[in-house]
């Protein structure tokens, strides 16, 4: 069944892309609900041609992520995205972004083709359907004229689709904004709390189960919806101490999860809702 989203200019003026090995892509869905590809939305990492799109995914980090000083390297996206998983994302075609942009985007003069607007890697696991979400993106701030509002949620979506996800993997950081996003796919059972072995140990790991439903939830489809369980507990963001702790009774068996979307506990700041499972 075809998706319908509230901002229906995303998939009337957006085209979809994949970049993947052909070994990887012959095992992926290319038509997510329907929506075809664009005529030149496939990708082959391992091919000289493919240079110029992947230079401009490159651009999208960095402009997403560069102010924050955390910009991939090329080798990681080759690495670590490439080859052994996927990029899924939206454009659009050069001609019909502004002259503005175009300098932002770095676009060559020559280029013509589709350029990148979002894009979610993920990273496969040995478990079957178990992916690890490695990032996500999207001009959305950056272009608040250019009616993406939503783009991010379609973009993961539709993603986890085309990778015929089950279940999927992520880390955030607790004040993440992203952390919203994530949670509409339903209850993230929490691996970790408190993880000193990332770079920012005030990053929580979780495992959500991915079909339908959620999917579409996720996207923003209007009247589709999700069951949370009741929260027990909230937890701000910059609160380490109560983060460790959950992490200790994680660590002694107890299972939780975020338990709905984020509030927002001011200046910057949030609080997640948690709530206690039964063991699986």
């Amino acid at each position: 069944m075809a998706l319908h989203l509230a901002n229906e200019r995303l998939l009337r003026d957006l085209e979809l892309f994949v970049v993947a090995t052909p070994a990887n892509r012959a095992h992926f869905e290319l038509s997510p609900f329907g929506l075809p590809l664009a005529h030149d939305g496939v990708v082959d990492p391992l091919r000289r041609e493919s240079l110029a799109f992947l230079d401009l995914l490159s651009v999208l980090d960095a402009a997403a992520f560069g102010p924050e000083g955390m910009p991939m390297p090329r080798w990681v996206f080759y690495d670590a995205a490439e080859l052994p998983g996927g990029i899924v994302g939206f454009g659009r075609r050069a001609e019909t972004l502004t002259p503005h942009l175009r300098d932002r985007l770095r676009i060559p003069s020559s280029y013509a083709g589709l350029v990148p607007l979002s894009m979610y890697i993920a990273i496969p696991t040995l478990a079957p359907g178990v992916w690890v979400g490695h990032n996500l993106c999207s001009l959305r701030d950056q272009l608040a004229d250019e009616a993406l509002q939503g783009i991010g949620k379609l973009t993961k979506a539709i993603a986890l689709k085309v990778f015929r996800t089950t279940s999927q993997i992520g880390v955030t950081q607790w004040n993440s904004r992203a952390l919203g996003l994530h949670a509409r796919l339903g209850p993230l059972r929490l691996l970790t709390a408190w993880t000193p072995a990332h770079t920012y140990p005030a990053s929580l790991t979780y495992q959500v189960t991915v079909d339908d439903p959620a999917l579409r939830h996720l996207a923003g489809e209007p009247g589709a919806s999700m069951t949370f369980p009741v929260p027990e507990q909230w937890i701000e963001g910059m609160d380490h101490g109560a983060m460790e702790a959950l992490q200790a009774r994680i660590e002694e068996g107890e299972h939780f999860c975020v338990a709905g979307l984020p509030e927002s506990a001011g200046s910057d700041r949030q609080r997640v809702p948690i709530a206690r499972l039964p063991a699986p």
